[in-house]
């Protein structure tokens, strides 16, 4: 496919994003557009299904031993019954993929999405209720009300994570610090980060205690834990620019300040052999970083026997919003929808129906490392759990100071205005209360006309 035929493609699907109701019209539009060489979907067919079941194609982003723990789901679940067979298909670009199949009339009839998908395809009106499954939101943890629940529930999980602080034991005991009680406070962790930070004769860093930015996947994150929060869901008004928020960055900030940015560019941009994303801390040249429950293990997969002795905590908290019995920390969440139009809803339901039971939800858990997302997961699921450090996890994941992305619509637009000021604050070109100022201004815009375009459509309907 020629590069420019593939933007073509992409102004396309840029346009279909836009659009407040996925149409037949803009999914056919796209469909023409992208005949020539576009892959739409990869996977293989299962050649051992029994004669006379009803095939249920099941669309997941999963590969590797993520796709795998889900296949021994999908395996129980064929093997359970005899009328319905599940065939589950690993697919690259899963959510623009899904908008276009469910706009044409033709959907897998089982869709896995992340959970900031869900909601443009609930406004969209793309999903099938799940209110027949019995579900109480009670079941779940209470941060994933809202992304599985709208007016009736239309998403179930399939796995989550909570995002914590993961430490070398070793280390803290080399420089005198209990393994056993890792720092709960900002001021207690910027006295370990900067204990375990090693800088050479010329003031280059060798090895970081932390660098808010490794891995760089939740840089959105560190509002709450001093107290701010970006969004405010009951008003639909962005608070990016809320003192605590402000007051985060400014924490963010510091690290090039008291490093040197010239030092920190040259730590990040080092070459190393291992193009691992948690190169970094696996090699000793990060003692602590913030990082999910899977990568106890990637550990395992990349060190073998030569496993470091880690722990994981939640990530330490301004001492203005210090809660031992409710940790703060991200979450994220992999969902179930049965999508609009599909062919055999009564299978579609089946399935999702059996996922939900709690011994297969953490038999997938345990398969990708993670928390369960249930209030309450069973004694044997965490003392067998692969991470040691898994109670932390489902502690962080039934908070009520776990929180997500801001649950709305143009969370795309929010998030590339917010990483736009970030950039900005990271490379000392201005203050956060300068760089949140603007970006404030542009979020709100975004949730403004966002909200017009919600009037609008039901006032045609």
């Amino acid at each position: 496919m020629s590069v420019e035929a593939f933007l073509r493609v992409r102004i396309r699907m840029n346009f279909l994003d836009s659009q407040t109701s996925i149409t037949r019209r803009a999914a056919l539009g796209t469909f023409g557009a992208a005949a020539a060489g576009y892959a739409f979907l990869g996977g293989t067919r299962r050649n051992d299904m029994p004669a006379g079941r009803i095939v249920l194609d099941y669309w997941e982003k999963w590969t590797g031993h993520e796709a795998a723990a889900m296949q021994t789901v999908v395996d129980a679940f064929n093997a359970s019954q005899d009328r319905w067979w599940v065939n589950y298909l690993s697919v690259s670009g899963l959510d623009r993929k899904a908008k276009i199949a469910i706009a044409a009339e033709d959907p897998p009839d089982l869709l896995g999405l992340w959970h900031r998908n869900i909601p443009f395809f609930r406004r969209s009106g793309a999903l099938l209720s799940l209110e027949s499954l019995g579900r109480s939101r009670d079941d779940y943890a209470s941060v994933l009300r809202p992304i599985l629940f709208g007016d009736v529930q239309d998403a179930a999980p399939t796995t989550c994570s909570s995002i914590a602080l993961y430490y070398d034991r070793a280390m803290f005991r080399e420089f005198g610090f209990d393994p056993d009680q890792p720092p709960a406070t900002i001021p207690e962790f910027d006295e370990v980060i900067n204990a375990l930070t090693i800088r050479n004769t010329e003031g280059k860093v060798e090895r970081a205690g932390f660098l808010p930015g490794d891995p760089g996947w939740w840089n959105w994150s560190y509002g709450p834990f001093f107290g701010g929060h970006m969004y405010d869901a009951a008003t639909d008004q962005a608070m990016v620019n809320s003192p605590g928020m402000i007051r985060a960055y400014e924490w963010v900030q510091s690290f090039p300040r008291r490093w040197g940015l010239e030092n920190l560019r040259r730590f990040q941009g080092a070459l190393v052999d291992n193009p691992s994303p948690y190169r970094n801390f696996f090699s000793g040249r990060l003692a602590t970083t913030l990082q999910g429950p899977w990568v106890a293990k990637f550990m395992q997969e990349e060190m073998g026997d030569n496993l470091m002795d880690y722990a994981a905590t939640p990530f330490p908290v301004d001492p203005s919003v210090q809660d031992p019995a409710n940790p703060h920390g991200s979450i994220e969440c992999d969902v179930l929808v049965v999508p609009r139009n599909v062919r055999h809803p009564d299978g579609s339901l089946a399935f999702v129906s059996f996922l939900q039971q709690p011994e297969n939800l953490e038999r997938l858990a345990s398969g990708h490392g993670k928390p369960s997302p249930l209030v309450k997961p069973s004694g044997s699921f965490i003392a067998e759990h692969p991470n040691r450090s898994i109670e932390v996890h489902q502690n962080i994941m039934v908070s009520a100071n776990a929180f997500a992305e801001p649950f709305t619509e143009v969370w795309p637009e929010f998030s590339n205005s917010l990483g736009a000021g970030m950039s900005q604050i990271d490379v000392l070109q201005t203050t956060p209360a300068e760089a949140f100022a603007r970006v404030q201004e542009e979020v709100q815009a975004q949730l403004t006309r966002a909200a017009a375009r919600r009037a609008l459509r039901e006032s045609r309907l």
